[in-house]
């Protein structure tokens, strides 16, 4: 999606300055998307670059939005005060990616001027791109306490929080946005970032519909939905979703989600089609390579399962999940030492009660399978301190004997 450079409430209009350091066409769309991101996520989060313009414009002043009819002060420093350069020429180099040099320019512009505020939502961009998430916040308060209405240094305050994980934070600011900007898509796609962190899946499912409703062919919002219908277990409407999306867009993560509804649905070959796609064409996923090897796992396939649970064991080795699965896989394909070794690191990588007494029972199921009566007994009896509900390994306890 592309960022609109315009003005917030009471702070002008899009004049030439903005055309020029941004390089925006008039009251239309930007020509690069002047966003900052936040790490690999299935959608970033990305808070725009554009504030800066918006900025601009405070100190520009107001007028009709008609670039042949609006002075140009960054084209024209002669007209402008040497913080207002500063301040110009800063912009410029964040749009660049000189950051360093950008941050430098506008702290001499504060230098100069101490109450050129905009000067400060500057530095929070700096701040925040250097993930020094303190000093953004420091200087996106500084902001905020004298122009509050800027909904797009809401939305950008709200992706700090979100950056050191402060989702309540992130919240309150972009539905402060909102407040400010109803129904904006670029709000409304940084509020469906932040509830998806929070697996607030009924926000994400009303905030993609309303953009579905405007904007019905957009594919990243049907695989948003469609994600989120299937984190609610509504698999037959979260695959409605992800076919359309694949049509529109056929991505890697379109697949990949398709894949998951699939599995689910207990489609379990096309599942393997969807996994298999979504590995196709460079992708750098690593998920589907788990989903294959569960899915091999259902299809009976154990053997043929292994190579895509080493992969990801390779790609993944702190992870739980992928020692968990080819623990199961191996067992079942009779290579029960291996198992065995591979139940005791998920043990030991387990971050939920639940998981652990799973790891447990699996060492359990996999230790009697070998003959060791003795070290499967003292499993499901781990198993059992950690979940007294589980019955399938007090089923494995009274077949020992126990």
């Amino acid at each position: 999606m592309w960022i609109r450079c315009r003005p917030g409430v009471g702070q002008g209009c899009v004049v030439r300055t903005i055309v020029a350091v941004c390089g925006l066409e008039p009251l239309g769309n930007s020509g690069n998307t002047l966003r900052l991101a936040l790490g690999e996520r299935f959608r970033s989060w990305r808070p725009t670059l554009a504030v800066g313009c918006v900025a601009f414009l405070a100190v520009a002043g107001s007028c009709l939005p008609d670039t042949s009819e609006a002075s140009s002060i960054c084209d024209d420093p002669s007209q402008s005060t040497a913080a207002i350069r500063l301040l110009c020429s800063g912009i410029e180099k964040q749009d660049g990616g000189d950051t360093d040099g950008a941050m430098t320019d506008f702290e001499r512009a504060l230098a100069l001027q101490p109450d050129l505020t905009e000067a400060h939502l500057m530095l929070g961009i700096g701040y925040y791109d250097k993930k020094d998430y303190t000093r953004a916040l420091e200087e996106y308060d500084i902001y905020l306490a004298v122009i509050p209405d800027n909904f797009h240094a809401w939305s950008n305050r709200a992706a700090v929080f979100l950056g050191i994980g402060d989702l309540a934070a992130a919240r309150a600011d972009i539905d402060r946005a909102l407040a400010l900007n109803a129904d904006d898509p670029e709000l409304l796609e940084n509020r469906i970032a932040i509830a998806r962190e929070s697996a607030d899946w009924k926000t994400v499912i009303s905030d993609s519909t309303w953009l579905l409703e405007h904007f019905p062919v957009q594919a990243t919002w049907l695989l948003e939905r469609g994600r989120a219908l299937g984190a609610e277990s509504r698999f037959t409407e979260s695959l409605a979703d992800l076919e359309r999306a694949v049509n529109l867009g056929p991505t890697a993560s379109a697949y990949l989600y398709r894949g998951v509804t699939r599995y689910y649905l207990g489609d379990y070959q096309a599942a393997m089609e969807d996994f298999t796609g979504a590995l196709a064409d460079g992708s750098d996923l690593v998920s589907p390579y788990l989903w294959r090897c569960r899915t091999q796992y259902r299809l009976k396939q154990y053997q043929a399962g292994l190579p895509d649970c080493d992969e990801y064991v390779m790609r993944r080795p702190d992870e739980y999940e992928g020692y968990y699965a080819r623990g199961i896989l191996r067992s079942r394909a009779g290579s029960q030492d291996g198992a065995i070794a591979d139940y005791r690191r998920a043990i030991e990588l387990a971050e939920t009660p639940r998981d652990s007494a799973n790891a447990w029972y699996g060492l359990g199921l996999t230790s009697e399978r070998a003959g060791r009566k003795k070290d499967a007994a003292m499993a499901y009896e781990r198993a059992l301190d950690i979940d007294p509900g589980s019955d399938l390994a007090r089923e494995g306890l009274k077949r020992l004997g126990k």
